[in-house]
This record gives structure tokens, sequence and C-alpha cells, in this order.
């Protein structure tokens, strides 16, 4: 997956240049708008369509920031989110990817915490648990880690003296029971049942 911007339409003083600004100011809204429409399709359950329009914001976002912008960020993220639950993996992680790096280069705080935490997600999806613990733990120094519920109700960063890490799997983490409970049912039931069997399974096979 790949996107280009340009940003020639900016350059220059002439007498077209205040419309052409006005142009990219009303794209990026219409960017936004398209951006929460697509929060709501994935709140509802329409992934296809909450990719769709993702898509579509990202590449009205691109006509006038840089990829590596704050702006373009949020698309990825939120593209990446649509991607995963539809389970196109790999396209995901890249969306992540981009994501993560402007973050965590640019801020804010709480956005990049919940890059990470997302890509937490992504790599228990993809089997690899080991990576899912070491890239939520990276906010641990900072007390910048999300709770792994994705419905948690405070979404507050903290360190991880106030979370409480699966007890299997050791590599998502809590900031109740509750949200464990929740999480559980929701999303990581069945990943990390997966998980221990596919251990369990080495185990016996090495003591064999």
């Amino acid at each position: 997956m790949s996107f280009t911007f340009n940003l020639t339409t900016l350059s220059g003083n002439g007498p077209n240049a205040r419309s052409r600004a006005m142009a990219l100011t009303i794209a990026n809204s219409e960017a936004v708008f398209i951006s929460n429409r697509a929060s709501q399709a994935l709140e509802a359950g329409r992934f296809d369509e909450a990719v769709s329009l993702h898509q579509e914001a990202l590449t009205l976002k691109l006509r006038a920031y840089p990829e590596f912008s704050i702006q373009a960020g949020i698309s990825f993220n939120g593209l990446g989110e649509a991607l995963m639950r539809t389970g196109r993996l790999d396209e995901a992680d890249e969306c992540f990817q981009k994501a993560l790096a402007v973050r965590e280069a640019k801020g804010p705080a709480q956005d990049a915490a919940a890059t990470r935490d997302a890509t937490g997600a992504l790599r228990e999806a993809q089997g690899r648990f080991d990576e899912a613990r070491e890239v939520r733990l990276k906010g641990a120094a900072k007390k910048q880690m999300l709770c792994g519920n994705y419905d948690c109700p405070t979404n507050k960063m903290s360190g991880l003296d106030k979370l409480s890490a699966c007890s299997a799997c050791k590599a998502v983490f809590y900031c109740s029971k509750s949200c464990q409970k929740q999480d559980w049912t929701n999303r990581h039931k069945p990943l990390c049942k997966a998980r221990n069997a596919a251990t369990q399974t080495g185990d016996e096979k090495a003591a064999s």
C-alpha cells in the first residue's frame, strides 16, 4: 500500500495562491468529516466501509500535508485499525508503522500510546506475542501506556505499576479487572488461547 502527496499547489505567490490555499483548507475539512464517518462505520461493525472512507480521507490529507505529518498520522492510524478488523494484517502493519513514526516524533503522547497499543493488538493477531509486549512496554518508562481494552472508560496513560498483565501471555496490560474481562470476551480470548495451545504443543514436542 503506497500513498503520495503533492505540495506544489502551496508554492508561489501568484494571484491564485490564496484560492489554492483555500482549496486545500476545504479538502482538509472534508477529510476530517470523512474520517468521522469512517470512525462511525468502524464502531458499527461496517469494517470494509471504514477502510474505504479512511483511504478517501487519507488521499485528501496527503494533497495538503506531507506523509510525515500529524494530520496524516491520524488517518494512517484509523486506516490501520479498520484494516486490522478486516483481517488485512500486513496492510494494517504498514499503516501503524507510518502512524507510529509520526506520533512518536511529533506527539501528542496520548496518540503515540494509542498507536503502540494498536500495534500490540496487531502483533497478537499475527501470533507475535513477545513483540506485542515489547511495543506496549516502550511507553513504560515515561508512564505513557494505555489499558489494552479498546473500550476502556478512562483511556488514561499510566505506568506499568498501575497496570496488570494478562497472566497467560503477559503481552497485554489492563487498568482494571473489568477492562480485562471485557477485552477477554471481545478480543483477546481466542488469540491468547491459540498462543497457549501452540506453546503447549511446542513444549510437548521438545520433551518427546
